[in-house]
């Protein structure tokens, strides 16, 4: 069998969700069988040296670099050129027409770019608008002629299933994905030495992802901690990373107007090592996003060891499971009391970071792997019927 794969994200910097979905399969499921060839789509270049060197593993480096183009036209031709059997698209979208003879596996991560509502980004700059039109005319179509689908969790099944007509819930395999091995590996994170932002962070904080994007809901959550704040309940400081442009944000607006810039510390994109610091020496993580398809940042917090609070809608209960503390992320109120009640109880959040530890368990990159050769190899099945 010959396996083509989409692994543009992989190269793609800054490296997201998809990215690190996309290196962490790749890396497991090239070994799961030395029989089956591999070849790598990219359109950067591999700086980082980040693609697996095996036998079995071929790179082929398209262009243009352009993404419509380099999906809808030199990704096809490269399917035909190499007589492939299959072809596994990895970040939501794939070329409109390929080769009969290549059957299509589709990653999707989620459909929100298909949603309306308060958690669906406007779009910023022209950039940003093409990219979603071009997605939401491009991914049904897609969607529905592709031999199957992998998503990461029941509940963006059933959302794929809901918003893209056609599609039936047994064409659509969930696999559960898994976080980075350096969360898991303790001296990345307990390594002082390795951060640049150290110094800068303290020892007794609340930490939150956070963005302008509405999806994310950070404001509320920073109007929820500057009310406790401003009573005189809570003493931890709040570190919030991921903004690029904080300054402009609504919620640094807030927290000036609030007077608490001393308490509020913006970060923008950190390094991966500095990451597993901020969770590892946090008091608590809050997670207040109103949308995810999976959620990766609860599984890194459990795996720092770090207890968790996080929204209780979506996939996030999901992946979750037993071991957060669960909030309504719409009630500012409902914020504070969660807020409170984890801060204020140590037994809580200790034995929060236990059950973490047991959960993140249930989640490796050996399964998606695994999960995902059995679609193969059931596309392949099918085929021969």
């Amino acid at each position: 069998m010959i396996v083509g794969i989409d692994a543009r994200f992989i190269t793609r910097q800054p490296r997201r969700g998809i990215g690190t979905y996309s290196l962490n399969l790749v890396n497991e499921l090239v070994r799961l069988d030395p029989s089956v060839e591999f070849i790598l789509y990219i359109a950067e270049s591999d700086i980082e040296c980040l693609l697996p060197q095996l036998p079995n593993v071929r790179i082929r480096q398209l262009w243009p670099y352009s993404y419509p183009l380099w999906e809808n036209i030199a990704l096809p031709i490269a399917t035909k050129q190499d007589n492939l059997d299959l072809l596994h698209c990895l970040g939501n979208t794939a070329p409109l027409f390929l080769p009969s003879s290549v059957q299509l596996v589709l990653s999707i991560m989620d459909v929100m770019f298909l949603q309306s509502g308060e958690f669906v980004p406007k779009p910023t700059t022209r950039y940003q608008a093409w990219g979603r039109l071009y997605r939401s005319y491009l991914v049904p179509f897609v969607a529905r002629h592709a031999k199957k689908i992998i998503t990461i969790s029941d509940f963006s099944r059933d959302d794929i299933v809901k918003s893209v007509h056609g599609v039936a819930i047994d064409k659509v395999c969930v696999s559960y994905i898994s976080c980075d091995k350096v969360f898991v590996d303790s001296q990345a994170a307990t390594n002082t030495n390795i951060s640049s932002i150290n110094e800068e962070i303290g020892n007794s904080f609340i930490f939150c992802l956070g963005a302008e994007d509405p999806r994310k809901n950070t404001l509320r959550f920073v109007q929820a901690y500057l009310n406790l704040l401003k009573k005189g309940i809570i003493s931890e400081n709040l570190i919030i990373s991921g903004y690029a442009n904080w300054e402009m944000s609504a919620s640094f607006q807030a927290v000036r107007a609030a007077g608490a810039e001393n308490n509020v510390k913006f970060l923008k994109f950190v390094a991966i090592e500095d990451l597993a610091l901020l969770y590892h020496k946090a008091t608590v993580f809050a997670y207040p996003s109103l949308y995810e398809g999976f959620g990766i940042p609860i599984l890194e917090a459990f795996s720092s060891g770090c207890p968790v609070m996080a929204s209780n809608l979506t996939s996030i209960p999901e992946v979750g499971g037993d071991a957060a503390l669960y909030f309504d992320p719409l009630s500012v109120s409902a914020m504070e009391a969660a807020l409170l009640q984890i801060i204020r109880n140590p037994e809580l959040r200790q034995e929060l970071v236990a059950c973490g530890y047991e959960r993140v368990k249930q989640f490796t990159w050996a399964e998606t792997a695994r999960k995902t050769m059995t679609v193969y190899h059931e596309c392949m099945d099918e085929q021969q019927l």
